[in-house]
């Protein structure tokens, strides 16, 4: 008994103890009230990306080992309403924002 207790703990502290950086999720959402808008992102190649006439509920997601720059902005493509833009890792928002009236961007950006 006492020796697969000692295994055990000697697997444990092992598996604890590796070098491998764990995989975490991230996230960009956008949302508003306008249903219409124009995003631009730092993408999982550190590239800008964009994408015309997106609408609720947009969102990429990937994941990543270590923390990097992260960016992501929206406008409303109308007259009137309001764009949100988020980052969220491992399910958290970590970073908001929110747009008001026609046309109005909303950016978010930082090391995560």
């Amino acid at each position: 008994m006492k020796l697969s207790t000692l295994t055990a703990l000697l697997m444990l502290t092992i598996i604890g103890c590796s070098d491998e950086p764990l995989n975490t999720e991230y996230r960009y959402e956008v949302s508003g009230t306008s249903g219409n808008y124009f995003v631009t992102m730092q993408n999982t190649d550190n590239n800008t990306q964009q994408f015309s006439e997106v609408g609720n509920g947009w969102y990429y997601s990937w994941t990543q080992s270590e923390e990097r720059w992260l960016y992501i902005s929206a406008q409303n493509n109308n007259s009137s309403g309001n764009v949100t833009v988020k980052i969220l890792k491992a399910g958290k928002v970590v970073a908001q924002n929110i747009g008001t009236g026609g046309y109005t961007i909303a950016t978010v950006s930082g090391d995560y």
